[in-house]
This record gives C-alpha cells, structure tokens and sequence, in this order.
C-alpha cells in the first residue's frame, strides 16, 4: 500500500465510525487535498483490486473497509 492508498483509506475508514456511511469522491478529495476527482477515485479503485475495501457496483458512496459487512449497507 502506498503512503496516498494508506491516507485514503485511513480516512474512509474513520468517516465509517463517525457517520456510518462512506464519503463521497469530493469528500475525500477535501479531506487529503488531492487536485483531481479523477487521481482520487483511481486510489479508492486500487484500495479495492488490493482487497483492503469494498463497494457495490454503480452504487454512490459503498466504498468501504473490508471488514464491515454488506448486510449493514442500506440498498435503496
């Protein structure tokens, strides 16, 4: 894991226990300071090939840590 994959993931991590939902692109992109939506969404894709997140398929904001169960997403 590079050092810019272990802050994203650091930061969605924490802003599952704090909010309970994952944070969107931009809110990552605020958060790490990072210029591109483009470069951020790349890191969070890699984190998820890597196996240390999840998400559901053309679904907003269901990147998550792997460690937390899907049963806990709200599908709508």
């Amino acid at each position: 894991m590079t050092e810019r994959q272990a802050i994203v993931f650091e930061m969605i991590d924490e802003w599952w226990k704090k909010f309970g939902y994952a944070p969107s692109i931009d809110e990552v992109m605020k958060q790490t300071k990072f210029k591109g939506r483009g470069h951020t969404h790349r890191i969070m894709k890699q984190l998820c090939d890597l196996g240390h997140c999840k998400r559901l398929p053309n679904r907003a904001r269901s990147i998550r840590p792997s460690y937390i169960r899907i049963h806990k997403l709200e599908i709508k």
